[in-house]
């Protein structure tokens, strides 16, 4: 029993240590946000508050530059 109980605490052991090895090196802040934003899952709840948000936000006025420069 205390032989199966070691081959059952190394096979956790190697499979926690798999897991932990699996590091990704960024270059970027921008690249850790896009990886953490693949790996989320937005609930369609909050996906739809969002949207309404934003779609009842106002039309960007136009740019004063092109205001005058046409």
């Amino acid at each position: 029993m205390n032989q199966r109980l070691n081959q059952e605490q190394a096979q956790q052991l190697s499979s926690d240590t798999q897991v932990q090895t699996k590091h990704r090196a960024f270059e970027e802040a921008e690249e850790v946000i896009r990886a953490d934003r693949d790996q989320t899952v937005v609930p369609p709840s909050l996906a739809n508050k969002l949207a309404n948000s934003i779609a009842a936000e106002p039309a960007p006025t136009k740019r004063w530059w092109r205001r005058i420069f046409g």
